[in-house]
């Protein structure tokens, strides 16, 4: 059996030492029933429930937030085999397929979705090297090869036991795990400082634009709170009525395409990319990569088709395809995308058959009519945040290009340990 993995290994462009053995995934359950799907009927959410995980909680590999939706007891009861104890390994089955989540211990007693494989191992603390084998390349590239693609992409249970994982010694293993994890820790510190520097934006954003603090304040004879006196100085001391309800004086309500316009990316099949680093945007996110752009200056994408209404900044060139929209205004991105965020347009979904954004209702909605002198101030905040972001993004790609050219090595015994965490600290 192992002659025979060790070929389809190879097939897939893996390389391992002839020292190291090549086992069925199976081999490293905890027994045959240590491998099952998740929740197949969940029920209505439930107040206070079991938080359910499912296939969108999983960001970049990680599940950062407790799962907005619940499941009652006594659905968790009848799917009390998949409840999570916080040493196990989740695998997702459909629209990523292969992506791996090393669940935590704070995720004990939650239950995830039938979309999931929940798997308990023989020994816990190979689910980073695990992780690290099946997002591998070639692990990638064999997970693709057995793929139900007759309605979705689809892995089944029986395939994931049969994949082959090349196994060194346990030092290798432990090396290639602290590897692993070294990149992760810091990417993952990256992208929470930038969801902090985002959540500060959207912060303040409301507080100017939604709650009208500094109005308010005004009105009450105080000085608004985290603001000086040349920015409080912008704002009215008043409100008027409108038919949004009341606005800031002076601040009647506008159009959207006043001074937005959503237009429309283009066709671009993934036959017919070519190689480059051009980001290729569809309303899922980035799709793949390009030699040329549609748009060379920073902008916002929107989802039109597939995945309505959702939000992507992007500072770089890009190509957006026609599933997306992207923005072009003459007010500040960073003022609009809070705008667009604000405005909860993946509930505006428009065909039933097809998900999709009309972008003549979105040009419809009312936002007040705030001052170019305020949105002015809360853009040089904004943008500052802005900066910060983009630079702390820039890390995240380069750390995640030298992960996966140092990991495939590592799993391949061409790389030792020493070279992969110089790596990581130069990039630190």
């Amino acid at each position: 059996m192992s002659s025979e993995l060790r070929s389809l290994w190879s097939s897939a462009g893996g390389q391992v030492p002839d020292e190291w053995d090549v086992v069925p995934l199976e081999s490293l359950l905890r027994d045959s029933k240590s491998i099952a799907v998740g929740v197949m009927y969940p029920g209505p959410d439930t107040l206070g429930g079991v938080p359910l995980i499912k296939v969108g909680d999983i960001k970049n590999g990680a599940i950062t937030t407790r799962p907005s939706y619940c499941i009652s007891s006594e659905t968790n009861y009848e799917h009390r085999r998949t409840q999570l104890q916080g040493n196990e390994l989740l695998i997702t089955l459909v629209g990523n397929p292969g992506e791996c989540v090393v669940v935590q211990p704070q995720m004990a007693g939650w239950n995830p979705a039938r979309a999931i494989a929940v798997l308990r191992l023989q020994d816990p603390s190979l689910r980073t090297y695990l992780k690290t084998v099946l997002e591998s390349t070639a692990g990638k590239h064999l997970i693709d090869a057995v793929l139900n693609t007759t309605v979705q992409k689809t892995l089944n249970l029986k395939d994931i036991r049969q994949l082959p994982i090349p196994l060194p010694n346990p030092e290798t293993i432990d090396n290639i795990t602290q590897a692993a994890e070294a990149f992760s820790s810091r990417i993952t510190l990256l992208r929470e400082t930038n969801a902090t520097l985002e959540g500060i934006a959207q912060a303040i954003f409301k507080s100017w634009f939604v709650d009208f603090d500094a109005v308010r304040a005004k009105m009450e004879g105080r000085q608004p709170e985290g603001m000086d006196e040349k920015t409080a100085a912008l704002f009215p001391d008043g409100f008027d009525e409108s038919e949004l309800g009341l606005v800031p004086t002076g601040w009647q309500p506008e159009r959207l395409d006043s001074f937005i316009e959503l237009a429309y990316g283009k066709s671009l099949k993934a036959d017919t990319r070519n190689p480059g680093n051009v980001p290729v945007y569809g309303s899922g996110g980035i799709t793949g990569s390009h030699n040329s752009a549609l748009v060379n200056d920073p902008s916002i994408i929107v989802g039109r088709k597939g995945t309505v209404g959702s939000l992507y900044w992007e500072s770089r060139p890009f190509f957006p395809i026609d599933t997306v929209f992207y923005v072009k205004s003459n007010k500040p991105l960073t003022y609009i995308y809070q705008v667009l965020k604000l405005l909860s347009l993946h509930d505006m979904n428009t065909d039933a058959a097809v998900p999709g954004l009309n972008r003549e209702n979105v040009y419809r909605l009312l936002v007040p009519a705030a001052p170019d002198c305020v949105v002015g101030a809360f853009n040089e905040i904004a943008s500052t945040l802005r900066q910060k972001i983009d630079s702390n993004s820039a890390q995240v790609q380069t750390l995640e290009h030298i992960r996966d050219t140092v990991l495939p090595r590592l799993i391949s015994g061409r790389l030792c340990l020493p070279k992969a965490a110089q790596a990581v600290q130069e990039n630190s």
